[in-house]
């Protein structure tokens, strides 16, 4: 209790300051994020996110993000975020700087301290690039690449923007002040220090409904407050090896080969934010 009502003071404070500097604040308390395939479930949680933003003519952003969590599972749940372990992502301490206009806006950000699969790894970056206005269609892409670090805390695989990364897409249409009609997409590629490699494709198409104040829409700084996405689509397995008690290593210059990619799965995806955002251009 005393942690949310630290966080919040810590929220009205920023606000207050922005507003005392004309700038606008972007918030999330926290975001969670589940897809589910058969034999598959994956679980993201983001816990604070605070942002100010320039209102002026440049619109210059500074974002920084706690911590972010992503846990994978074969059918049997995923392992508790305690326990950071060989199936499981966390992200902690991010800062995006940003730059924004009306019908387009970039950012370049990077975190802390990544572990990544079983791999600690220090200042990890992240890009983004928005087209269009959330006020009436829009297509974001984003990028996290854990496997360009700066720094290995212990030994892993060499640096490598192809292996471990992680990028997803989504294109954004307003139906009406408070539905949006969505697709998404993600290519995810991972290694972790207990051998297993997976490289997966999801693809995603449903609602997003918010809340926000009642009454007309009065220009950029309308605010939304909580988003709800729901949306059915397809996952498949590029390729996936998990290891095996029993598996022998690969011979030198023969290295196993990967089985075959999975068929097509029915995915179901839902993603909560309990965020305060201004639904123009900050995103």
């Amino acid at each position: 209790m005393r942690h949310a009502v630290a966080a919040v003071a810590v929220v009205m404070l920023a606000a207050r300051a922005a507003a005392a500097e004309h700038m606008d604040v972007g918030t999330s308390m926290g975001r969670g994020e589940v897809w589910t395939a058969p034999g598959l479930v994956d679980v993201r949680v983001s816990v604070m996110r605070i942002g100010l933003y320039g209102n002026d003519d440049a619109r210059r952003g500074t974002v920084v993000d706690l911590v972010t969590w992503e846990g994978v599972g074969d059918g049997d749940g995923v392992e508790h975020p305690r326990d950071l372990g060989e199936r499981s992502a966390a992200h902690v301490i991010g800062v995006r700087r940003q730059l924004d206009r009306d019908g387009w806006g970039a950012y370049i950000a990077g975190d802390a301290f990544t572990r990544w699969f079983g791999h600690n790894r220090i200042l990890t970056p992240r890009v983004g690039v928005r087209l269009g206005r959330f006020d009436r269609a829009a297509a974001v892409v984003e990028a996290r690449l854990p496997g360009a670090y700066l720094v290995a805390v212990n030994d892993g695989p060499q640096r490598s923007v192809v292996h471990d990364v992680d990028v997803g897409a989504r294109t954004s249409y307003v139906l009406t002040r408070r539905l949006r009609m969505e697709s998404r997409a993600r290519l995810r590629d991972l290694r972790g220090t207990d051998g297993r490699q997976l490289r997966d494709l999801f693809l995603s198409a449903g609602l997003e409904a918010e809340v926000s104040p009642p009454g007309p829409v009065k220009g950029p700084n309308t605010w939304r407050v909580m988003t709800l996405y729901a949306g059915v689509g397809l996952r498949r397995a590029l390729s996936d090896v998990i290891p095996t008690d029993d598996m022998a290593p690969p011979t030198l210059g023969r290295p196993l080969p990967s089985p075959p990619a999975a068929p097509w799965q029915l995915m179901f995806t839902v993603d909560l934010d309990f965020a305060i955002n201004s639904q123009l251009w900050i995103w």
